[in-house]
């Protein structure tokens, strides 16, 4: 009997064997899809086509301080500096081949999703001209909080998602079978379960798990979602967090976890640990973001699959109102207990940081907590400033502090 791996190990696994069968796509007669993180993946899945997700590639990049390197060959090409990183990375990649991975294989379609943000569109749209290839956009308008706004936004994607089949259909002249979506579906909806539980595991006390560990562990359902590995993973992962939960472990001890923090944005990936280790040495640990809660789905099977799937990819944080991302983010301070927030205005990703300055203020005069606002980028290292954040980071924990004394 075969010794059970580890979350680690299966990661590394499923992420292996999903590149292998990527990478031989055409020979096992399949398309290779590029899909933005946000979107109805689902289809793909259940049309045999292999999702490949250039942000995820991009990432692994920028985490391995590839980012001004390919950004720069990219601006010597003509686009500006403040387009996204990842969109300047990846077409820093195609132009020298530089990747600290194996690459990622050339798409036969694109799907870009504009719930997450508008520059993925255009940077899909770029690859598709190059390459002569078909793509297709499915349009979200912003989820606004009039009921019977939202019911017809439901219904002009649940059309779109028709539209969308017939596209692949078109593409692959292969007819699109509803009952293997239903099988995905029920696939992504118990990840999706599992993926939250594992996420609502930072309410504990001391928390088993920071952002950092959250970061790690959404790339699973990012690029596995519909599938029974993807399952296998979280399941495995709830599982080893619970034994921590049960023995009181924490990613600090107990009597060292002196703040619990709120993030708002996408990490500065690049300096990923230096961040967490930084954090920790005053007492700090972020716990969550509405950014990893984002593949937190809520999947309903008793519902048309194509229904629930346009609720939840129009409904993500990142295409909502200021007023609904207030809303959802203060219902993790009170469930999470969290006591400090750091607010990063990302030069990248404008959809999601023009909010920021906005939510700050809301989230302070609701919580009564201050909150750190810093600037930088979340992949480009030309744009942060090393000694300027670690001084904003120790003056931040010095009020937190003073504020503790105060209140004790």
């Amino acid at each position: 009997m075969s010794e059970k791996l580890t979350s680690k190990q299966l990661s590394k696994k499923i992420t292996d064997e999903y590149m292998e069968e990527a990478f031989h796509a055409h020979e096992l007669g399949k398309l290779i899809g590029y899909s933005t993180a946000i979107s109805p993946v689902e289809l793909f899945v259940a049309h045999d086509i292999i999702p490949i997700y250039p942000e995820n590639h991009a990432v692994a990049n920028l985490t391995a301080k590839k980012g001004a390197e390919l950004c720069s060959v990219v601006e010597s090409m003509g686009y500006t500096s403040h387009l996204c990183a990842y969109a300047r990375s990846d077409l820093g990649y195609r132009a020298t081949g530089k990747t600290v991975t194996r690459g990622i294989p050339d798409p036969d379609l694109f799907l870009a999703c504009n719930a997450q943000c508008f520059t993925l569109t255009k940077w899909f749209q770029v690859l598709a001209r190059k390459g002569n290839l078909p793509v297709f956009v499915f349009d979200t308008p912003e989820y606004v909080m009039d009921k019977k706004a939202r019911e017809a936004i439901v219904k002009y994607c649940v059309l779109q998602l028709k539209e969308l089949i017939s596209f692949l259909e078109e593409v692959t002249k292969k007819k699109f079978d509803y009952d293997r979506l239903k099988e995905v579906m029920k696939y992504s909806a118990q990840s999706s379960i599992l993926y939250k539980k594992f996420l609502d595991m930072a309410q504990y006390k001391p928390s088993p798990i920071s952002i950092f560990d959250a970061l790690i562990g959404m790339a699973i359902a990012v690029y596995r979602r519909g599938t029974p590995e993807c399952v296998e993973y979280y399941q495995t992962l709830c599982d080893e967090i619970q034994v921590k939960v049960d023995q009181g472990i924490g990613v600090l001890p107990k009597e060292k976890e002196k703040y619990r923090l709120y993030w708002e944005n996408l990490p500065v990936w690049f300096k990923f640990s230096d961040h967490a280790k930084l954090l920790g040495s005053y007492g700090g640990v972020i716990l969550t973001s509405l950014y990893v809660h984002a593949w937190s789905f809520e999947f309903d099977l008793d519902k048309d699959p194509l229904l629930t799937l346009a609720e939840n990819y129009v409904s993500r944080f990142s295409n909502s109102t200021i007023e609904d991302r207030a809303t959802m983010a203060l219902d993790l301070f009170k469930r999470y207990s969290m006591n400090g927030m750091i607010m990063f205005m990302n030069r990248s990703c404008k959809a999601v940081s023009f909010a920021v300055p906005t939510l700050k203020d809301v989230l302070t005069k609701r919580t009564g907590i201050p909150a750190l606002v810093f600037e930088s980028d979340m992949g480009d290292q030309r744009f942060y400033s090393e000694t300027q954040i670690r001084t904003r980071i120790e003056a931040y924990f010095e009020t937190l502090d003073r504020l503790q004394v105060k209140t004790t």
